[in-house]
């Protein structure tokens, strides 16, 4: 087997994951939804979560990240607590109710896309399963604010929503 170029695999990451993310768009329905679903993935993550650490996860400012977790407390999603260490200073949490939207958000996208790896053969499947896994210890080792291990938190499509 050839080598691959590996400015070429990049770029064909770009465009696989540019793509994945417009198709969980269409099944998610509008951008006000997806950007909850990404905001309660990064809770999730690094719940109980400070607002600056979520707005680092969120790739938002802290003003902007500040915003959207009040819209989210507001929705009954999250849960606001004063932090144990920094009696100026929130945490948040999911609740029950964000859990239940996550967890069927992402039901609905491996509803989608379950058919499409269930034709893959086994061999495929594991190849799929190694990338993933590669991808995942690269961001681990050059994102240390993502560096949670998503395979051991595997959910759903987490990163997807992310």
């Amino acid at each position: 087997m050839d080598d691959v170029d590996s400015a070429e695999l990049v770029s064909r990451l770009v465009v696989v994951s540019s793509r994945l993310t417009r198709a969980f768009r269409r099944v998610i329905g509008n951008e006000n939804s997806l950007a909850a679903l990404r905001a309660l993935a990064v809770v999730e993550q690094y719940q109980p979560v400070r607002v600056g650490h979520f707005a680092q996860g969120y790739l938002s400012s802290q003003p902007a990240a500040t915003k959207l977790l009040a819209k989210l407390e507001e929705a009954g999603l999250v849960v606001r607590e004063p932090s144990p260490t920094d009696g100026r200073a929130s945490q948040f949490s999911l609740t029950e109710a964000g859990r239940e939207r996550l967890a069927e958000n992402r039901s609905i996208m491996i509803e989608q896309m379950q058919p499409y790896f269930e034709s893959l053969s086994v061999e495929e499947r594991q190849s799929v399963d190694r990338a993933l896994g590669l991808v995942s210890d690269f961001l681990k080792d050059r994102h240390p604010v993502d560096g949670v291990d998503e395979h051991a938190e595997a959910s759903g499509p987490a990163s997807a929503t992310d």
